[in-house]
């Protein structure tokens, strides 16, 4: 019976990385295929191999798109990263102690779980009315929307993995609570902050939903999500290009996770245990 278990756990196990890593495996390859190829053989190998559909993407401006998806992925992921953790940190350390803190947390989770199409015309009216349909109201949006899991997660792993005896030690010691957050809680976080980094770097640079309604109104504003919704419009024949932009989209998200994958699985298992 346990034989056949793992049997079918191995075929799950399979049949998801099928599911993944060959349509990823044919977008990089038609990337660098003439669209010709792509209608008369989507399954064949370049013939010839061509990075002309790349050239066309620079020359039809995607480093600028690139470049804003960029800017508001680092800038959002900065301020989540300096922010959130220090909220946690006095939450985790007063949440037993004072009633305010446990009602501010309980208050603060709450976004996990109201969905964002409930409140998606209110938060687009508030954003024009406010005058910041543009890229640092997206980057304000970002900040507040990424409070209430961030800090869920952030707030479980300092209890569990940063004991208080530590902030009694550097009270004796002499240690501020600035000086004791900054120079020992932060870096003891860093599991977290590689596993924080990871989920919001996915939502932050593959979103369209937000953009789309924050900076639609100037194309100059665009993300790259954006600048391949429109660009696929634009060229909907010409499947060459449009495939290549994926790929741009993806190897920047990959590498982000390769470099901090190592820490994800700890951040997790410490961050979800009470």
């Amino acid at each position: 019976m346990k034989q056949k278990g793992s049997v079918f756990s191995y075929l799950i196990l399979i049949l998801g990385f099928c599911m993944i890593f060959i349509p990823l495996y044919f977008t990089v390859l038609s990337s660098f295929k003439e669209t010709s190829q792509i209608t008369g053989n989507f399954f064949g190998l370049p013939n010839p191999f061509t990075t002309d559909n790349f050239q066309r993407l620079l020359d039809d401006g995607i480093s600028q798109y690139f470049l804003n998806s960029t800017i508001i992925s680092v800038v959002s992921i900065l301020l989540i990263t300096f922010f959130v953790p220090m909220a946690a940190f006095s939450i985790a350390r007063n949440i037993s102690k004072k009633k305010a803190f446990g009602l501010m947390y309980s208050f603060l989770i709450l976004g996990i779980f109201v969905p964002f199409q409930v409140i998606m015309i209110p938060i687009t009216t508030m954003m024009t009315k406010l005058g910041l349909s543009n890229i640092p109201g997206l980057i304000i949006l970002y900040l507040a929307y990424a409070i209430p899991q961030t800090l869920f997660l952030y707030v479980g792993y300092i209890k569990t993995s940063i004991p208080e005896e530590l902030d009694e030690a550097a009270e004796i010691d002499g240690c501020s609570k600035f000086r004791m957050y900054f120079q020992i809680a932060f870096p003891l976080m860093k599991p977290m902050h590689a596993t924080t980094l990871i989920i919001n770097a996915l939502w932050l640079w593959n979103d369209f939903l937000l953009p789309l309604l924050i900076l639609n109104k100037d194309n100059s504003n665009w993300t790259l999500p954006l600048f391949q919704y429109n660009y696929q419009g634009q060229y909907f024949s010409d499947y060459g290009p449009s495939f290549a932009s994926y790929v741009v989209g993806i190897v920047v998200i990959l590498i982000v996770y390769l470099i901090f994958q190592k820490n994800i699985i700890s951040g997790m298992t410490n961050g979800s245990v009470k």
